[in-house]
């Protein structure tokens, strides 16, 4: 309770330095901003720490300020909201001195030195490596922020986690990568198309660093096989996997589908399934009516055709038979044609 009362000390005795400092002759509305950091203040003596954080953030989008900005790490951190309270102070000291009157007194910015070592004693951290890569990933509904190149939190190139307002996922870094977030128990949600959703709970004590490697699954494709008759026989790379329509889970990759039925000619194709993907193949049955050469009836019709042609030609090409001579008879008279 005691650095409680300390800080309602320190949060009054800027409200009243804002009036003298810059914020009074501001350009924006500095009547309103100051209205809202004095209440601010005021919730602060109540412990209404939340209350207080709404104040100070609408003084701040009246008029910025380097004490006002201060304040808001203070509720956070009184709130348990580390990487919020953290990044709050490193932006007061990034901001003050730059002219205008907007300044920590020295004595404030050496408070705001020591929250920020304070807080990085308490910051957990993970050192992540996930695959596949284009995985994108949250922490407790909210993407991750690329630390301020202007800050250290403890490596270069960290993420913050919860610093961002809830929102859809961001790729993660290529390779190993660096996240700074509270101590407690977080929630990383991962996605990509095509793998399977994963969800991983941490629980990271103040200070802890935990290495991690998280790997998606890839999903399988599903792949529907329909016909225009139900019944038709599938097979899949040569494996009967059941009759028409037929839903069958394969992994990802080249497929021969066959769908045959008596009576009807073979289809085949192929199919290409992508991860997750939901692929549809109908197959349309054709009658299997054969050939005219292959017709009974046809062989028989041309063995009459043919007996029927020898007969013909033989009748045609034969040569005209000799009349054999006349028997004159009893008197020897011959007849002869005129």
């Amino acid at each position: 309770m005691r650095w409680r009362t300390c800080l309602v000390v320190v949060l009054l005795a800027c409200a009243v330095g804002v009036t003298t400092n810059g914020v009074a002759h501001a350009e924006d509305d500095p009547k309103a901003a100051r209205d809202e950091f004095v209440r601010g203040a005021q919730l602060v003596k109540d412990a209404d720490w939340a209350g207080a954080l709404g104040a100070f953030e609408a003084s701040a989008r009246l008029k910025a300020h380097p004490v006002t900005t201060f304040n808001v790490g203070a509720c956070l951190r009184a709130m348990g909201q580390y990487t919020r309270a953290r990044k709050a102070f490193a932006a007061a000291l990034d901001d003050s001195g730059r002219g205008a009157g907007l300044d920590l007194s020295p004595g404030l910015t050496e408070e705001t030195r020591r929250y920020v070592a304070e807080l990085d004693k308490l910051l957990a951290s993970l050192d992540l490596v996930i695959a596949p890569e284009e995985t994108r990933i949250t922490i407790d509904g909210r993407p991750l922020e690329p630390a301020p190149s202007s800050q250290s939190w403890g490596r270069p190139n960290s993420l913050i986690a919860g610093t961002l307002p809830p929102g859809p996922a961001r790729p993660a870094p290529k390779g190993r990568f660096h996240v700074v977030l509270d101590p407690g128990t977080h929630v990383i949600a991962l996605s990509r198309p095509g793998f399977a959703d994963a969800i991983s709970k941490e629980t990271l004590g103040p200070g802890a660093t935990v290495e991690k490697k998280l790997e998606l699954d890839r999903l399988p494709a599903q792949i529907k096989v329909t016909s225009n008759f139900v019944g038709a026989q599938v097979l899949v790379n040569e494996a009967d996997v059941g009759i028409t329509p037929v839903e069958i889970n394969r992994p990802a990759g080249k497929y021969h589908v066959v769908v045959k039925k008596p009576g009807y000619l073979v289809f085949d194709t192929n199919a290409n399934a992508d991860p997750g993907q939901n692929l549809s193949v109908t197959a349309t049955l054709r009658e299997d009516k054969p050939a005219l050469t292959q017709r009974w009836w046809f062989w028989t019709g041309v063995g009459v055709i043919v007996v029927g042609a020898a007969v013909t030609t033989y009748a045609v090409t034969r040569p005209d038979p000799e009349r054999p001579a006349l028997n004159g008879g009893g008197l020897n008279w011959s007849v002869r044609s005129p």
